[in-house]
């Protein structure tokens, strides 16, 4: 059905029409002009006095205050930029923070990292990639599983580790927590219910979702290079959903230092929030690693039953 506008029948009047088009026409400043013109005719001819330069005042304060307004408004909109700019002192902070949910994977015929995250119902695991536990059968638990050596450091403290052996989660279906590196290239390892982790050792991951990456934005990485423990680097996001070597577009490109020994560690944002597990980087180009995206990774979670907290 046609839609009807209804209007409001008005007499016409060829000079009201005229004075309103120009009005619409004209620019703000020569509409301006053309008043103060106006009424200094009008205080040649004595008609209107004290009352239009009274007006004209008026006019100028108007704009003062406007141009007032917009350098306050400019001030607020540079003192807000320059807060949210990122200082040592600050990733110094998140760094300390972040280092502790991040564990040191050895195994005889390769070495890694691993992030410390919690389910929804408390229970702890360490998320990895798949090629940091794969081909290491050197000692099987009962299950015929490949069991792993982990360190877990409190922060900067490298003396008294938390150490124990793990194997990798034994899912509903009877099945391990753990794909290839041509497939998903994640796992998970199980803590032993009688290691006690420290509350702060498990931080939360980002929701890409409604929080999306940003090209630019800071992010650190936590691992442990060649075998090195806890090593920090700080770099920035230069592509949010970039192709891996396999022409999977779930990988977050970033400048900061990804190493071997660095695989299944975390990348951080400025909020300490687990935005990617670290996983590949181009030999002999610097400044050119790739992360799995954490939205992916809580896919193939839920995939594998395991709901993980915000």
């Amino acid at each position: 059905m046609t839609k009807v506008h209804r209007t409001t029948p008005r007499l016409y009047n060829p000079s009201a029409t005229q004075a309103k088009t120009i009005l619409k026409d004209e620019e703000p400043g020569k509409l301006q002009k053309l008043l103060r013109l106006a009424l200094l005719g009008l205080i040649g001819s004595g008609i209107t006095g004290n009352g239009a330069l009274t007006y004209m005042n008026h006019l100028e304060h108007n704009q003062s205050v406007k141009e007032l307004n917009k350098e306050i408004s400019h001030q607020r909109n540079l003192i807000k930029e320059l807060s949210g700019r990122i200082t040592l002192d600050h990733i110094t902070t998140i760094a300390s923070m972040v280092s502790k949910s991040t564990v040191k994977i050895e195994g005889p015929d390769s070495f890694g990292s691993g992030v410390i995250i919690s389910d929804l119902h408390g229970r702890k695991y360490i998320l990895t990639n798949g090629h940091v536990i794969e081909n290491n059968d050197f000692r099987n638990n009962e299950f015929n599983d490949a069991v792993f050596h982990i360190k877990l450091y409190n922060g900067s403290d490298f003396t008294n580790p938390v150490e124990f052996d793990t194997a990798p989660v034994i899912l509903s279906s009877g099945q391990r927590a753990y794909s290839p590196p041509e497939e998903y290239d994640l796992a998970l390892l199980q803590i032993p219910a009688d290691i006690i982790l420290p509350p702060e050792s498990t931080v939360p991951m980002r929701d890409l979702n409604t929080d999306p990456l940003n090209i630019g934005e800071s992010v650190i990485t936590v691992g442990n290079p060649f075998g090195e423990s806890d090593s920090i680097s700080f770099g920035i996001i230069s592509h949010g959903d970039r192709q891996s070597a396999l022409d999977k577009d779930h990988h977050i490109q970033t400048d900061a230092a990804i190493n071997p020994g660095n695989s299944g560690g975390g990348l951080f944002d400025m909020k300490g929030r687990l935005a990617g597990i670290n996983t590949w980087s181009y030999r002999g180009a610097g400044g050119v690693g790739g992360s799995i995206r954490i939205d992916y990774v809580k896919m193939i979670l839920e995939k594998w039953g395991i709901q993980i907290a915000a």
